[in-house]
């Protein structure tokens, strides 16, 4: 992993909660517009800290929006039973609140100024960074080589597939391979069947240069890391936070 720091100043921004959407059974969009301060610059890839009101809690959820929005910042929460955090976003947040959110943080972010090919691999809310992360590319038109390898447990886990299969057609070098390890009968899957490891690992070849970006719990980092390896992907190109 890199260990190249960005000193951005982390500050507390004030922000009205503009859009709260349901993505799956599990996981919300929130898009939070930026009072005060107006704006924040952020690296594709890097993540804020939420403050849950009313409880000392705060909980850091990754930025899933275009970098060039400065003013309008959307995390994607996945719920998790009994967490607080994800509770109260999932059972009680309205639009129309007020929240604070601190950032940005991370050293994981987009390397603007390489030029590798990119193998991407996420599941579950994990979607985030890299959705922002291609939003960067596009905006750049597509410039590097990029496989993003997405994980989940059957069709309904699945989300914002329309929006990965148009950026596909858009652009012939970008490759979108969602895969479903316990798919079920009536999803009636046609695509990649089983961990999401075993499925870049059938999909890749000499990795020796090129560079991963990798977001999910830290079982399946380690996982991955292991695939990425084993393609002789080099230790410093693989790129990652755990949180």
């Amino acid at each position: 992993m890199y260990y190249l720091k960005v000193f951005y100043l982390q500050k507390n921004l004030k922000a009205e909660i503009t859009e709260v959407k349901d993505l799956t059974y599990d996981i919300k969009l929130v898009r939070f517009h930026l009072i005060d301060p107006a704006t924040m610059d952020f690296k594709p890839g890097q993540y804020v800290q939420l403050k849950v009101p009313g409880i000392e809690i705060i909980r850091a959820y990754s930025i899933a929006s275009d970098p060039k929005n400065k003013s309008d910042i959307e995390l994607l929460i996945r719920y998790v039973p009994n967490g607080q955090a994800t509770t109260f976003v999932h059972k009680a947040l309205e639009i129309g609140d007020k929240l604070t959110i601190t950032g940005p943080y991370g050293d994981f972010f987009l390397r603007e100024d390489s030029k590798r090919d990119m193998i991407c691999i996420a599941g579950g809310s994990g979607k985030a960074p890299i959705r922002s992360i291609l939003a960067r590319l596009k905006a750049e038109g597509m410039p590097r080589k990029v496989k993003y390898f997405f994980g989940a447990r059957s069709k309904r886990d699945l989300y914002y597939t329309e929006e990965f299969e148009q950026l596909a057609k858009e652009y012939p070098n970008f490759e979108y391979i969602p895969a479903l390890s316990e798919p079920l009968e009536e999803d009636d899957w046609q695509g990649e069947v089983g961990l999401i490891t075993d499925v870049v690992d059938r999909n890749t070849k000499d990795l020796s240069e090129a560079e991963g970006y990798l977001c999910g719990s830290p079982g399946m980092i380690n996982a991955c890391i292991n695939v990425l390896s084993k393609h002789d992907m080099k230790e410093e190109n693989v790129l990652f936070d755990k949180f």
